[in-house]
């Protein structure tokens, strides 16, 4: 897979997630549902970068999706991962409905941001994580599908 920067954040619907999640599959993965505009999103960041960091030589893939939105909802996300020094394929919220993003994750999940869901190599989700999370959080949950 090619490696893109900040400035290219790629539109994802249930498609588009698919076929990334697909060609993750022998990977454990954890995906975070985030905004610019939610603190505890903002707060825990740092976080989720350091957990993909310590793991990127272990196989974790970790994919950031935005959900912010409005017109500049591309500029806002693309400054605050240049920021963050995100050099990695991130993207954006493409899905057609609210609803149909929930389903996709977790139907227990109830739209709350942050939100990180983590799955197994054979692509089974092991934890739905709602609600800012700390390195040793996120290392107890990604240390279960290692």
């Amino acid at each position: 897979m090619r490696f893109s920067y900040a400035q290219d954040v790629i539109q994802l619907d249930n498609v588009k997630l698919d076929e990334v999640m697909n060609l993750h599959i022998g990977k454990p993965v954890l995906v975070n549902l985030w905004a610019t505009w939610c603190k505890p999103c903002v707060e825990e960041f740092p976080e989720l970068l350091k957990i993909r960091e310590e793991y990127k030589d272990k196989s974790l893939e970790v994919v950031l999706i935005s959900l912010d939105f409005g017109d500049d909802a591309r500029y806002r996300t693309t400054n605050f991962l240049k920021k963050m020094g995100v050099d990695f394929e991130s993207y954006s919220n493409a899905f057609k409905s609210d609803e149909d993003l929930i389903n996709y994750f977790d139907m227990k999940w109830n739209g709350g941001i942050p939100a990180t869901f983590i799955y197994d190599k054979s692509g089974k989700l092991s934890s739905s994580m709602i609600g800012k999370r700390t390195y040793e959080e996120f290392k107890k949950e990604v240390e279960k599908v290692m």
